[in-house]
């Protein structure tokens, strides 16, 4: 676990790391959505590209992951993950510039 992760921790209760995961996999089906539309499998078109659409939902299924994690439904640890700084920055964490 990160440090990122570890102050994450710190701050949020179980209660509030539920809300984040349901507010995550939210927005995984919207990307999912999105992605049915930029494939062409919709007569609904969107301005969002394939490619953009896919980046998209590979981020979200990212954050998904990330936040099941914590909660320790599954066993996920990739402190590469560019969530865990921003999220630790956005619950008051300070971060040095790189």
């Amino acid at each position: 676990m990160n440090k990122y992760q570890e102050y994450i921790l710190s701050v949020l209760n179980d209660h509030e790391l539920l809300e984040q995961l349901a507010e995550e996999a939210a927005e995984l089906s919207q990307a999912a959505l999105k992605l049915v539309r930029a494939s062409g499998y919709s007569n609904n078109p969107t301005p969002v590209t394939e490619q953009e659409a896919e980046a998209n939902l590979e981020e979200e299924l990212y954050d998904v992951l990330a936040v099941a994690s914590l909660l320790a439904f599954i066993d996920y640890n990739d402190d590469e993950n560019p969530k865990w700084k921003r999220w630790a920055e956005r619950l008051g964490m300070k971060v040095e510039k790189e």
